[in-house]
């Protein structure tokens, strides 16, 4: 590779983590879908939605992606790294879309990594 990586100044913020159900549902669709839109039109950088193969929650259901599982509802994380302002403008947009879920917020410092010309 060619080429000089830049690195920004280095800015605090949240890592913001959203934990909820593959069957959750906000206005008839996917309620990770319907989160995923929400962050792009409020304007954050990114977000990346994770499906677990396993896990269970306040309820003490195990929820597992296994062949003769029918009914699985596996987890899903969304994880959300932006700046902190940002992020908790956008906590009661949030709020009101998930009926049952978790909601982590961390501190980080961050730092963009960018490829500057050859």
């Amino acid at each position: 590779m060619t080429g000089v990586f830049l690195l920004s100044e280095r800015i605090t913020g949240k890592l913001l983590r959203i934990f909820i159900d593959e069957d959750d549902r906000h206005d008839g669709k996917p309620l990770y879908m319907a989160i995923v839109e929400a962050l792009k039109a409020a304007g954050f950088t990114g977000a990346t939605v994770l499906k677990g193969i396993e896990g269970y929650g306040v309820h003490n259901t195990v929820h597992a992606a296994r062949t003769f599982d029918l009914s699985t509802n596996l987890p899903i994380l969304i994880e959300v790294i932006e700046e902190e302002a940002k992020v908790l403008a956008f906590l009661p947009s949030l709020r009101a879309m998930i009926p049952e879920g978790l909601i982590t917020l961390e501190n980080l410092e961050l730092m963009r990594i960018s490829r500057g010309p050859s």
